[in-house]
């Protein structure tokens, strides 16, 4: 997507604001404070050129139509256009921000030289935005909302190849200042073609894929009192191939460690220096098969002139000669011994650190450069195929 829309703020608030009006020193109703705040933040975010057409209702809810909102940067051109948005529960914050109960934008699409988006339909719930004053031009700072929730999404590239998703759902809540302790996120029917063109995707194709459909999905809490961040899962689900699941928990992620690394958002090597004092306390891959597994031995054995169960069983023989560079003969037996009944039987792999204490991201870093041996008994790894 072009630089020049700015998608992470530009998106976030002409979704929420998706309506305009020049700023109104007159302005008596709540309805009309409230769209001269978000014309005055669109415009401090870049927007340089904001028109609408009918705007009916009245404080308690309103409805705005044919929202536009165009901006500049760097000689390109970004355009927002919303069908209709329609606010209710709106007001103007004490902090000269605005807020609402909920904000629904129909018809919404981004169009820049390079993509376009549409979206169906946003609602979002419990929106809070920064007043214009404290609106950073490409950065989201002090916009809050409880969730997101979208359908019928379109995503079309500068070739002009369309990704379609169903939905996407994003939540936040019990915030502290601006970061929420609470967070989860779900995309539903995420299609993905399979260009028969594309000599790229040819070892996908030859898999038997003609398509590819993902689901996704993000769980996680965060303790401000312990600093401890928990991923209670972080999942992406491909149809007739298979599903991969992480699982975490990081310690050491404190309020201030959380407000150092915002400070230091342009500085890599004191975020790098930061990230060193966190702690991993739990840590868990998990892949569940469904199909995929199958399709590459089937497609392998093919290609050495073999059946599916003589390749398995080749590449078991030789499992041992191609771990032996991890230098850890009981790990290395842990992993051969699973591997090998995942691939008689391709199920589920899973591979999880559960260390006795939490270690250090900096002592990992040391023993991966210097040790690499050592890490599996330093973190406590096991590896079990279809439990």
């Amino acid at each position: 997507m072009s630089r020049s829309l700015r998608p992470s703020r530009l998106v976030a608030v002409s979704l929420a604001f998706g309506v305009s009006l020049p700023t109104l020193a007159w302005a008596e109703s709540t309805r009309d404070k409230v769209l001269a705040v978000t014309t005055q933040a669109l415009k401090a975010n870049g927007a340089k050129e904001v028109t609408w057409g009918a705007i009916e209702g009245d404080d308690a809810r309103f409805t705005v139509s044919s929202t536009k909102i165009v901006t500049e940067a760097e000689g390109k051109i970004g355009t927002v256009t919303v069908d209709k948005t329609t606010w209710v529960g709106a007001a103007v914050t004490p902090e000269g921000g605005t807020s609402a109960d909920e904000v629904t934008a129909e018809g919404f699409a981004l169009e820049s030289d390079d993509a376009k988006v549409k979206f169906d339909k946003v609602v979002l719930t419990k929106y809070r935005g920064p007043a214009p004053a404290k609106v950073v031009p490409g950065k989201i700072s002090g916009e809050r909302i409880e969730q997101a929730t979208v359908t019928g999404i379109t995503v079309t590239n500068e070739d002009g190849k369309t990704v379609p998703i169903a939905s996407a759902t994003f939540s936040a809540t019990d915030y502290l200042g601006d970061t929420p302790r609470k967070a989860g996120f779900d995309l539903k029917g995420m299609v993905l073609p399979i260009d028969p063109e594309d000599a790229d995707l040819e070892p996908v194709r030859s898999l038997g894929y003609q398509k590819v459909t993902l689901d996704a999905s993000f769980a996680g809490t965060w303790d401000d009192k312990t600093g401890r961040l928990d991923v209670s899962a972080l999942t992406v689900g491909a149809a007739d191939m298979g599903t991969l699941k992480v699982a975490a928990t990081i310690g050491g992620l404190t309020p201030e460690v959380i407000e150092a690394l915002k400070k230091a958002d342009a500085d890599e090597g004191k975020q790098m220096e930061l990230m060193q004092g966190l702690t991993v306390e739990t840590l868990s891959v998990r892949w569940d098969d469904a199909s995929l597994t199958g399709r590459v031995l089937d497609q392998q054995a093919k290609q050495q002139g073999v059946d599916s169960k003589t390749y398995a069983k080749q590449v078991k023989l030789l499992m041992p000669a191609m771990l032996s560079m991890i230098g850890n003969k009981e790990f290395e037996k842990k992993v051969a011994g699973a591997a090998g009944s995942f691939l008689d039987s391709p199920k589920s792999l899973t591979v999880s650190a559960r260390p006795k204490a939490p270690v250090p991201f900096g002592q990992l870093m040391g023993a991966a450069m210097m040790m690499p041996q050592t890490l599996p008994a330093v973190l406590g790894v096991e590896v079990v195929a279809n439990d």
